[in-house]
């Protein structure tokens, strides 16, 4: 691993966000696995469209900018507006503060899994869209970090194109942290 991968590998983002886990008692095999994976790419899939918008044309066409970022403030409102509906009607965890990385995602709770054990997750990483990312871990927290209400949650069997789709969406995240810290700092 060369040194842009491992810099890419260690980034993460902060952020207070919904999750839910719950135990799991069977044997992870394939059909599982692949289930998820096909979810999970089709939704970080989406979430980086939702995210994008195209500075390109900005430059060769003031006009197409500037209406393509009128109808993307539109459709960003109608989307808001249809989320609050459907986030009112489902049963959303409360927030806690998470941290995702490449590798797994940390968080502080009353109520963490066991070290050792095997979980199913469910991280609502995109604010305002009900459904979550979804992936099987195994729980690496330490004895102390159980007692003291952190868990430690390492990925089992993301596949190789949700695995780049995450580090996109992480490397985003933590694009916008750093622009934000930025822009505050006097």
């Amino acid at each position: 691993m060369d040194k842009s991968e491992e810099s890419a590998s260690a980034l993460s983002f902060t952020d207070n966000i919904s999750i839910a886990w719950s135990k799991i008692d069977y044997q992870l095999d394939e059909a599982h696995l692949a289930l998820v994976n096909e979810s999970n790419e089709s939704f970080l899939r989406a979430v980086s469209a939702i995210s994008e918008f195209s500075k390109e044309t900005s430059d060769s066409n003031p006009a197409l900018s500037h209406e393509l970022a009128r109808l993307d403030l539109k459709l960003n409102l109608l989307l808001d507006l249809v989320s609050q509906l459907i986030y009112s009607q489902l049963d959303i965890p409360d927030i806690s503060r998470v941290t995702v990385s490449s590798s797994q995602v940390d968080w502080q709770d009353g109520n963490v899994p066991e070290p050792g054990s095997t979980v199913f997750v469910q991280v609502y990483i995109q604010r305002g869209t009900p459904k979550p990312l979804c992936f099987y871990g195994e729980v690496v927290s330490s004895p102390d970090d159980y007692r003291s209400g952190w868990a430690k949650v390492r990925y089992l069997g993301l596949s190789e194109s949700v695995q780049v789709w995450l580090d996109k969406l992480i490397f985003r995240h933590h694009r916008r942290e750093v622009a934000y810290r930025k822009s505050s700092s006097p």
